[in-house]
């Protein structure tokens, strides 16, 4: 049995999350899988130093990362954890006590005592934040706000960190200089990371790779056209732009930003997705690359290969599989790699779910069947998948799996782990293909990226921003050379995959609706940078997105003061909630200017409340006013504004006699319309909107689309 050669590559990856307008971070998963496991896969390999491995980076991720370590970021959940509990506003509140518990339970959360006392505290099976806010003293959520953070720490980074195992082993009722400590921790860590990495990758153990710059599926930049190959008779986006050039800039800057960052030239590509064609072959020759990878399926519909498994889903015929091919084409051209699905997903999905050290030995037996059954000479068994996302349903963040699946690979003399470009320049390819088929490694095609009408829909937006872009540049005045650069630095963002994604019925999570409104910003943030009005269809949710916007029904009865303050708690207590950031922001130049709005009645008046996203209503933007859509019983509009002394008008009536609408600004913005004016009667339901705008210009609507209802009491 001749020697067997196994090369993991592990994927690094998420979503560009940084807003265009604000520059804040929408979600914290760069920052919080940077201090589990993209440091502790490499903490994890250091203790075997005979183990060898890639490591892909997405190019977008290193700049997220990057901007941490700088401390040049910040996210909502960051930006949240600094302020002391004491000062946390209603809104932030209700934040943490939405977002902050965002974690696979059993593994992140179960076992620490204090933090899933605090999970069941918060309920969230049954609960809206509004419903237990009141159980939440300013010490139970800096509890909160700490473990939100503490328990992602890679349990290798805990026990080489005093101030972390002392903060874990204390558990609960935390002060303020208990969290600055962890704080302080986190920045260590995130200023390591990369040089770490290419620490690492001086040394031998590890080779990095890449992939174009913003994930992007090269093949549909290249040409949409190829996704028919996999999806026959697939309808086509109505609006279509020439993507190619950006395909060539997205490989480029790839390119560029590995070697600025790593002091070496990238020689291997993991594409977004596995996902390949004829059509991305012109950008990869001559670029000095050694090899590209994508998944079994991609081999099996590229020439006649019988992938056929037995019982125990080793390959019947692996010799196929488990080598490098030649791409067709001239000039220097990479190999191409196929993964194993089967042992990728088996890591990825499987292993988890039982006895993870049998898991480690069931991997391990696994290749060395494959090395009894190859015939040819020496093979290469390639396992690829992400290197992050596994590790939430392990123990221990995979550690007990991964050190047990490295020992019994470090003494097992069948099997030799070897880095990518290692093995292709010592082995070169035997046999090549006359043809690569078009598709990724989920079901060899690109269903998930434009099969859907969303996802569709969206590629339509996306040309139709770049045409926009493409004639400006032919009008006069040119335009700004920074503002052109930012320009097309939005539209490549845009070009991402993780939007789509999300889109159609794919997918799912609760941040649905945050990558449909990141997505419309970056293109919307394209038009106001070449002085250009958007689409109204920039406005509005693509799909799903707008089913998981965050809100609570009213409880009963409200009836507060009308002051600009919330004088009690009890005066809101009962009304409906939204989180305005769920809904739709514009921007046209702004931020979202309210982040909450709770609505409710009484049995003669109808309230509105809105919370700005700065301290008072007084820090925001001159030429901010409301307008409120009455949608039922009777269509009204009424003008709230200006925000430093506001008067509620009726865009049409008399409201010189009888009961008056108020307004008050403070802290809050707070709005009282008697119901009579509203010409609503116990037992009907109200409808409405609120539409905000900056001169005119409507830059936030909540909620989304739609409207919100509220029961007038009998």
């Amino acid at each position: 049995m001749e020697q067997i050669h196994l090369a993991f590559l592990w994927h690094q990856h998420q979503p560009y999350y940084k807003d265009p307008v604000g520059g804040e971070y929408r979600l914290p998963w760069v920052r919080l899988h940077a201090i589990k496991d993209y440091v502790g896969m490499l903490l994890v390999l250091k203790e075997f130093p005979a183990i060898h491995a890639t490591i892909n980076l997405v190019p977008s991720l290193v700049v997220q990362i990057e901007e941490y370590a700088r401390d040049q970021a910040e996210d909502r959940n960051l930006r949240l954890t600094r302020i002391p509990a004491e000062d946390l506003i209603e809104a932030d509140r209700l934040y943490i006590l939405d977002q902050f518990f965002m974690a696979n339970a059993p593994k992140l959360i179960d076992p620490f005592p204090r933090y899933r006392e605090l999970f069941h505290l918060r309920k969230p099976w049954s609960h809206k934040p509004a419903q237990v806010l009141r159980e939440f003293s300013p010490q139970a959520l800096r509890d909160v706000q700490v473990w939100a953070t503490l328990a992602w720490f890679h349990p290798l980074v805990v026990e080489g960190d005093p101030a972390l195992k002392a903060l874990r082993a204390k558990g609960r009722d935390f002060t303020e200089q208990d969290k600055a400590a962890m704080l302080r921790s986190q920045e260590a860590v995130l200023r390591r990371l990369l040089p770490l990495h290419k620490e690492m990758a001086d040394s031998g153990q590890i080779e990095l790779s890449t992939t174009p710059f913003y994930h992007p599926i090269l093949p549909l930049l290249c040409n949409p056209e190829c996704a028919r190959e996999g999806l026959p008779g697939l309808p086509m986006p109505d609006k279509r732009s020439d993507f190619l050039p950006d395909a060539h800039i997205h490989l480029e800057r790839a390119l560029a930003q590995h070697e600025r960052t790593f002091h070496r030239p990238a020689t291997g590509i993991w594409p977004a997705e596995g996902s390949v064609s004829m059509d991305i072959l012109p950008l990869l020759r001559d670029r000095g690359l050694r090899w590209i990878a994508t998944d079994e399926a991609i081999l099996a519909r590229s020439r006649p290969t019988d992938l056929s498994r037995d019982s125990s889903a080793s390959l019947l015929h692996p010799d196929a599989l488990y080598q490098p091919y030649s791409l067709p084409g001239d000039g220097d051209l990479p190999a191409i790699i196929f993964r194993d699905r089967v042992l990728a997903d088996s890591i990825g999905f499987e292993y988890h779910r039982g006895d993870q050290r049998a898991g480690a030995e069931n991997f391990v037996w696994r290749i060395c069947e494959a090395a009894r059954r190859c015939s040819g000479g020496p093979r290469l068994v390639s396992v690829i998948l992400d290197g992050e996302n596994p590790w939430d349903y392990y123990d221990d963040a995979g550690v007990p799996f991964l050190r047990d699946l490295y020992a019994r690979l470090s003494k097992e003399p069948a099997i030799a782990t070897t880095r990518l470009t290692d093995y292709v320049t010592a082995h070169p390819s035997e046999k090549s293909l006359s043809r690569l088929y078009a598709g990724s490694w989920i079901d060899a095609n690109f269903g998930i990226w434009i099969g859907a009408p969303e996802d569709r829909a969206a590629w339509s937006l996306v040309a139709e921003t770049r045409e926009t872009l493409l004639t400006r540049l032919k009008r006069q005045p040119p335009l700004d050379p920074k503002s052109l650069e930012q320009a097309w630095e939005q539209l490549y963002v845009a070009e991402g995959s993780d939007w789509c994604w999300w889109l159609g019925g794919d997918h799912t999570s609760d941040q649905d609706y945050m990558f449909d409104e990141l997505f419309r910003s970056h293109l919307a943030n394209v038009y106001c940078l070449i002085g250009a009005p958007a689409p109204d269809s920039l406005s509005r949710p693509l799909g799903k997105p707008a089913q998981h916007l965050q809100r609570s029904d009213p409880l009963g009865t409200i009836s507060p003061v009308v002051d600009g303050a919330v004088s009690e708690y009890q005066e809101w207590s009962s009304a409906g909630h939204v989180c305005a950031t769920a809904s739709s922001s514009m921007h046209r130049g702004l931020s979202d200017p309210f982040v909450e709005l709770y609505f409710g009645v009484s049995s003669d008046a109808f309230f509105l409340r809105l919370d700005p996203s700065g301290s008072d209503i007084a820090s925001l933007p001159k030429g901010i006013d409301i307008t409120l859509q009455i949608r039922k019983p009777a269509p009204s509009q009424w003008r709230i504004g200006p925000m430093n002394a506001p008067e509620v008008r009726r865009d049409a009536g008399d409201l010189s006699s009888g009961p008056q609408p108020r307004a008050a600004a403070g802290r809050i913005l707070e709005i009282a319309i008697p119901i009579s004016l509203l010409a609503a009667k116990p037992g009907d339901v109200v409808e409405f909107d609120v539409q905000v705008r900056a001169d005119e210009a409507l830059i936030q609507r909540i909620p989304a689309e739609g409207s919100l209802p509220v029961l007038v009491a009998q």
